[in-house]
């Protein structure tokens, strides 16, 4: 059961994801949606293209997009305009018939003449063309008074109620209960549950014709199909081994041997209750079998289907009433003939000029018939050969072309499809899918990609930075892409560069970690703006009203104080990254493999991922975990030292249930998160609140020691190695290798500046650096541009991780954002005696 759910769990996922869902959070609806083999959707408008590639116009980006149509799956359009209907809500006759071919190409359009090679059709979508004769295996009016059935559709079955078993109560078996069906992207019943049964009770007719047609997408299809509920006594075809064959009680006989290549089976029943007479026909309309005596069951009468394989999809169950029994016995069915909605058959072709109609049969007799009263015509024939590099085209109402991809424009294609000679041009003005070739994805390996992420998904791709003369400093590459495209700074938006893919170029390598691009033993320190900006540098002095420092990164020397939220002497405090999807440098993360007790206590298995402990497997004591802050934590059983960070390690876990087998997110630190950290909080909250006699005259900064210990006032001067700090009207001399930082904690200049402009841009390097200003130019391997702050910058392009657009510019949570002064509390009093 667990092996099926999975299948299920699948399926479901993947026809939910396919191509509806992605569109419906867009703003416009009326925007369509461009998608990848790999998956990656990109929503935007279709332009006119070339011959092998399609131009797409995204908000997102500057330029249009050029794409090798080799790597994308397809075009979805999430605003279908519905078929017109009649005012008694039946579909509109001014298309009035459906025509399929053997190929499996379906259109609907009027019949408007004919010769003797070819039927003249007129579209809406197509405008008039010409289709082979010899192509058109069934063309049935939209409206036939025949009609019983359809079952090409699972709303229109009354699904069993399925089998319950003891299952895991932790997973949704309760869905998969009530879904051993589900509806596929274009409504047909499918599901992956062997012995999976839907049936549909109604009474058979004396006389009826079904249409039928059961898939599966990796093997030949398994099924049983049986004329009632019943199947120790109701008739039923199904397959055994590799042939299907027709059984009834003792009656055992053969049908149709299936190759192990095939994944569908086509077939057309038709049942004479007088002579109790069976046929069955192949798809070209071949006579299969013919069964006489048969009766079809004798009760819990129906369409009966049920899987006997992987999977199984229900393409195509139409049931007809045969309206009349005339010399019907006399047609060869093997051969064109024509029904008419009085049910009378006739044995020839049909021709067709205007309102004028006529069949004309093999001895060249010609009779006239009434065109209005015309029901469907069967032609069995030979498939046409296929074409390569086909493309399919699928409208809302169960119409779809193949053929090959002329020209595209922004309302339509062109298609050279196996059944007319000519290419036929298809509207996408009501178009549901435009899917191109099912072949392999030859793009590169998508592990070394970067990733842009916006708020309904991601691409795949690579940031490309420079790339000649007049072109953006920063620009993207898609998958497939004959050229980057320069990106949109307005958008909200950002871009993970791959660790493996920063290493192209430097001659490491791939995957290897990129060194930093200074050297820690010069800039030591580390400066923190109000704007949350965080980067390393030397700071040599401080006097109140400016900083004066050096930096690897910025050209200025010196710093307005307004602008400084902190300085840091003795380490880095990180901002934290809330909107990672893949690890960051001093992240990694993590796959449960096992979960179970050993050794008297509960333990976990655990294999790493990144943080540079690639392959790592390590097993943690889980009985012993904690939460602190809403994050578990727990401490490594076996002794494990990685290397560049020595001593006990601890683990923090983001799952909720770390005790179960799955993925999630981890960080290794040194300080195990226990009372200590509390201490540390408590001493904070302590510094940061202000006293009543101080509140008219707070504090504007707290020191830290080394040690942990704090004490507010206010920053004096800083000159060499010692700092002038003011601290209750008394003056102190802190020599600097005491201090771990200095943090400006003012009301009024403490608090966070956010104000950027649409031209800026957040750049996160790989040693956690955040600078935020305008990309101007690539040189030698940096990226140059302008801070509205501190003026010239350059950071190598080596080193860059992150870049955020937009307002994802300045949403985020700056390192000491919450370090801000606050008065006490006002003490309450007990006025009752």
């Amino acid at each position: 059961m667990l092996r099926y759910l999975k299948r299920i769990l699948v399926a479901v996922t993947v026809v939910t994801t396919l191509w509806f869902p992605v569109g419906a959070g867009l703003s416009n609806p009326s925007e369509i949606g461009l998608r990848w083999k790999n998956g990656d959707v990109l929503t935007g408008q279709l332009l006119d293209s070339s011959a092998g590639t399609i131009r797409w116009s995204s908000p997102y980006f500057l330029d249009d997009l050029i794409l090798d149509v080799k790597v994308l799956d397809g075009v979805a359009f999430w605003k279908q305009d519905s078929p017109p209907v009649t005012e008694n809500g039946q579909v509109s006759t001014t298309e009035a018939f459906r025509v399929s071919t053997l190929s499996g190409d379906v259109w609907v359009a009027d019949l408007i003449g004919s010769d003797d090679r070819t039927f003249l059709f007129s579209s809406k979508r197509h405008g008039q063309f010409r289709v082979k004769r010899s192509a058109v295996y069934m063309l049935e009016r939209r409206e036939r008074p025949d009609f019983l059935f359809d079952g090409s559709q699972l709303k229109n079955w009354k699904l069993l109620k399925p089998k319950r078993e003891a299952v895991n109560p932790a997973l949704p078996f309760d869905f998969v209960r009530r879904s051993e069906w589900f509806a596929d992207p274009e409504g047909h019943p499918k599901t992956w549950i062997d012995k999976a049964e839907i049936f549909y009770a109604f009474n058979w007719p004396e006389r009826f014709e079904i249409e039928l047609e059961l898939a599966s997408d990796k093997h030949p299809p398994n099924f049983s199909f049986a004329f009632g509920k019943d199947l120790y006594q109701a008739l039923r075809l199904a397959i055994w081994k590799d042939e299907l064959v027709a059984v009834q009680g003792v009656l055992f006989k053969s049908v149709l041997a299936i190759p192990p290549e095939q994944r569908s089976v086509r077939l057309r029943l038709t049942y004479h209750g007088g002579t109790g007479v069976l046929r069955v026909f192949g798809a070209t309309g071949n006579l299969l079998l013919e069964l006489k005596g048969i009766e079809p069951t004798v009760k819990d009468s129906g369409i009966y289907i049920q899987n006997r394989g992987e999977d199984l999809t229900v393409r195509n169950v139409k049931v007809y009433r045969q309206l009349k029994a005339s010399a019907a016995e006399r047609i060869h069915l093997s051969k064109p003939h024509v029904y008419m909605t009085n049910g009378e058959r006739i044995q020839g072709r049909l021709f067709v000029q205007g309102n004028d109609a006529y069949v004309l049969n093999t001895d060249g007799i010609r009779q006239n018939i009434n065109f209005q009263e015309l029901n469907h015509i069967f032609q069995p024939g030979i498939p046409s050969a296929k074409l390569d590099q086909a493309v399919t085209l699928k409208y809302p109402d169960k119409v779809v072309l193949h053929g090959k991809l002329i020209q595209v424009k922004s309302d339509s294609v062109v298609l050279q499809t196996a059944f007319a000679d000519e290419p036929v041009t298809c509207s996408l003005s009501d178009a549901s899918l435009l899917q191109f070739a099912p072949k392999p994805d030859i793009s590169e390996a998508d592990e070394n990609k970067d990733k842009l992420v916006w708020a309904s998904g991601n691409l795949r791709g690579r940031v490309v930075f420079g790339g000649g003369q007049g072109t953006s400093s920063v620009q993207w590459e898609f998958v497939g892409a004959l050229k980057p495209v320069r990106l949109a700074y307005n958008r909200d938006y950002h871009i993970e560069r791959n660790d493996k893919s920063a290493t192209v170029g430097t001659g490491l390598p791939v995957g290897a970690r990129v060194p930093l691009p200074y050297s820690t033993a010069q800039f030591r320190h580390t400066l923190h703006l109000k704007s949350g900006e965080i980067f390393p540098g030397q700071i040599t002095s401080y006097d109140g009203k400016s900083a004066n420092f050096q930096s690897p990164f910025i050209s200025a020397q010196h710093l307005d104080s307004a602008n400084i939220k902190a300085l840091e002497f003795s380490g880095r405090t990180h901002a934290p990254n809330t909107d990672r999807t893949q690890p960051a440098t001093d992240f990694g993360s993590l796959r449960v493999t096992r979960a179970d007790r050993g050794n008297g206590v509960r333990e976990v298995e655990i294999q790493v991922v990144g943080a540079g402990k690639d392959g790592k497997q390590f097993i943690i004591n889980a009985d012993n975990m904690q939460k602190i802050d809403g994050r578990m934590v727990g401490v490594i059983i076996n002794e494990v030292n990685f290397e560049g960070n020595p001593g006990p390690e601890w683990i923090e876990f983001a799952p909720k249930n770390i005790g179960q087998p799955g993925d999630g997110w981890l960080e290794f630190f040194n300080t195990p998160p226990d009372s200590e950290k509390d201490k540390s909080l408590m001493k904070l909250e302590r510094a940061l609140t202000v006293p009543r006699f101080s509140r008219d005259n707070p504090p504007s900064h707290i020191v830290v020691a080394k040690t942990g210990d704090m004490k507010r006032g206010t920053l004096l001067d800083f000159q060499g190695q010692t700092i002038q700090f003011d601290s209750k009207l008394r003056e102190f001399s802190i020599p600097i290798d005491r201090v771990a930082r200095i943090v400006n904690v003012s009301r009024n200049g403490g608090n966070r500046q956010t104000s950027t402009t649409h031209a800026e841009v957040r750049v996160t390097l790989t040693d956690g650096s955040i600078l935020i200003f305008e990309p101007l130019e690539v040189q030698d391997g940096r990226l140059f541009g302008r801070s509205s702050i501190y003026g010239e910058v350059s950071v190598p392009v080596d080193s860059i991780q992150y870049l955020h657009f937009g307002e994802k510019v300045k949403s985020f949570t700056a390192a000491f954002e919450k370090w801000t002064v606050r008065p006490a509390k006002e003490p309450t009093y007990d006025d009752s005696p």
